[in-house]
């Protein structure tokens, strides 16, 4: 969680831009894909769903591969601009940025158990340790 209070650079920002397309190809990807299982089984031999499957597929095909032309001729073009530090938005250094979102956005989860965690080392727990016992009273008047 430290990471999102610390300073960022432009370098950073550019990657996980990056990054973020690299998942949603992916994710796009995964979509597609069940979606052209699902018109192949159940096509009922109806050719217009086959024909739905295979250009699902053909989609998610076309999809990849511009992705990996993006990821490779990003550096390159980059570099031909005379970019400062362009040898960090390398694929390798893009597919470390998009495994750090992908893991940021499923620790999201552990978010309340690490804040109570947190709040106890604090000593500012949400909940008291020792219960409190209200005395009885008669007409406002402890007895």
């Amino acid at each position: 969680m430290s990471d999102i209070y610390s300073q960022t650079n432009f370098q950073n920002i550019v990657l996980t831009v990056l990054a973020c397309v690299v998942l949603a190809v992916v994710v796009w990807c995964i979509y597609t894909f069940i979606r052209a299982i699902f018109f192949f089984i159940f096509s009922s031999a109806k050719e217009e769903n086959k024909k739905k499957g295979r250009n699902s597929i053909r989609f998610m095909i076309v999809g990849v591969i511009l992705t990996i032309i993006l990821l490779f001729l990003i550096p390159s073009v980059l570099k031909r601009m005379n970019v400062s530090n362009s040898d960090v938005y390398s694929p390798k250094n893009i597919f470390n940025k998009a495994w750090t979102v992908m893991t940021t956005v499923f620790d999201i989860g552990n978010f309340i158990k690490k804040s109570q965690v947190n709040n106890q080392y604090n000593g500012n727990m949400y909940y008291p340790t020792t219960p409190t016992v209200q005395q009885p009273t008669t007409n406002g008047y402890q007895l």
